[in-house]
């Protein structure tokens, strides 16, 4: 894989934010989209567990392991809060995560520590979602269902985040009637998933007071390089196509995937793996006759 590091911008206007990031759905880096924000010294392990330490909360483990052809992945184990709050401190390797956590409802109060940076319109303020992992956790290679933009901000210690246009589909195994990929990014076998060497992308370290914008639409992997969390804001998709894309996905593939695993679950997920590797391997055999 060819992968290009992210661009940085330290300030931006929103004018041309919408010109150079939204409307060519290229990923940026914005240093200053955190600025002002309380959280940035609040949240710390020992404040989030003083507030909300005593929650239980439900932590999802390798997602390699897990049902990984499925939408939806069941979690592995339920603790309090403080618990794996802990491990994180601590920097404990793990494969547990917490991910589209919406922490704002049992502890609203914390909405007071940041602010929807006004650098684009339509944020779903009813969705701030947090997401934790421990140090080695990482996340499959997926798009967001409902498409939309996301600014995710970090917290603690570092992220490693790859990301892929949404025309790089074709090389990314794509699983169908999901939005994730069979490929393994932790550890890619090009004898398996030979198309992945085709691919072009971006990286980044993300790291603490660092915001990532994701375009509706692109794909992420993304690796804990240490035990750490973010938050996530959302936009609704800046075309009418895209608004009524992800609510096609959210409402009807979501519901159809887990309708068809449920009765036909081994057979379902075969099914997905081959025609994602056939789809892949047509691919390949155009590229080849491509060389000849």
């Amino acid at each position: 894989m060819k992968l290009h590091q992210v661009e940085v911008v330290e300030d931006i206007s929103p004018e041309e934010f919408h010109e150079l990031y939204v409307k060519t759905g290229i990923p940026v880096k914005l240093k200053n989209y955190t600025k002002g924000w309380p959280a940035l010294k609040r949240w710390t392990y020992d404040y989030l567990k003083e507030k909300a330490g005593h929650h239980e909360v439900k932590l999802h483990g390798k997602w390699q392991d897990n049902e990984p052809t499925r939408i939806e992945m069941p979690p592995v184990k339920e603790v309090p809060f403080r618990e794996y709050l802990d491990m994180l401190e601590n920097n404990e390797k793990s494969d547990l995560r917490i991910f589209l956590f919406n922490l704002f409802k049992l502890v609203p109060e914390l909405e007071e520590d940041f602010i929807y940076t006004p650098i684009m319109d339509n944020y779903l303020k009813d969705y701030p979602y947090l997401f934790f992992g421990c140090a080695g956790s990482d996340v499959r290679l997926h798009y967001d269902i409902d498409l939309s933009n996301v600014f995710i901000s970090q917290f603690g210690g570092t992220k490693r985040i790859t990301l892929f246009d949404q025309n790089q589909s074709k090389y990314l195994y794509k699983l169908p009637f999901t939005t994730h990929s069979a490929a393994d990014l932790s550890n890619i076998d090009y004898d398996k998933y030979p198309a992945l060497k085709y691919a072009t992308g971006y990286q980044t370290d993300l790291q603490h007071g660092e915001t990532l914008f994701m375009p509706s639409g692109i794909w992420h992997y993304i690796q804990y390089l240490d035990g750490s969390f973010s938050l996530s804001l959302r936009t609704l998709s800046p075309s009418s196509l895209g608004k009524l894309q992800g609510a096609y996905n959210v409402f009807v593939i979501r519901r159809l995937d887990d309708f068809i695993n449920k009765y036909y679950k081994n057979l379902w997920s075969d099914y997905k793996l081959k025609k994602a590797i056939a789809k892949a391997n047509e691919i390949l055999e155009e590229r080849e006759k491509e060389k000849v």
